[in-house]
């Protein structure tokens, strides 16, 4: 009986998704977000945002640290600058209307950030499983 294999296009797919989940959770510019829920009127008690705070913290921890590990540090800069790079490039694709307000400006602008963060943070999380598929050669560096 034969293994299945998952494609890489599912397995990237899957994690961008859980990265898309992680940032826009954390912040976006709706105000369904734990940062507005912690700075809003919420009748939640404060023990509750704290823990769920302190589970967001433990999770990009838990990421980062998968990125550091994949990319190394100079991965992690040339990445922060990708974002940076399609973040930009996304909101001037987006909106050629020049008539456009600054409001709907800034709001393009804040979801174009969220979005190439999610992107970054699924490429980094995905790379060694990227390279595995594409070369054949497993990447083993241990975190610690």
């Amino acid at each position: 009986m034969a293994v299945k294999q998952e494609s890489v296009l599912t397995s990237f797919v899957m994690r961008l998704l859980c990265s898309l989940l992680l940032v826009f959770s954390t912040y976006n510019p709706s105000g369904y977000s734990y940062v507005h829920w912690m700075i809003g009127d919420s009748p939640a008690p404060i023990a509750l945002k704290v823990v769920v705070g302190i589970g967001l913290l433990l999770v990009y921890g838990v990421v980062l640290t998968v990125m550091y590990a994949a990319f190394r540090g100079i991965g992690v800069i040339v990445g922060g600058l990708a974002a940076l790079l399609f973040s930009v490039e996304l909101a001037i694709l987006l909106v050629p209307i020049a008539r456009a307000s600054w409001h709907s400006w800034a709001l393009l602008g804040q979801y174009a950030v969220l979005l190439a963060l999610a992107l970054v943070i699924a490429f980094g999380v995905s790379w060694s499983h990227l390279i595995e598929r594409l070369t054949g050669q497993q990447q083993k560096r241990y975190v610690g």
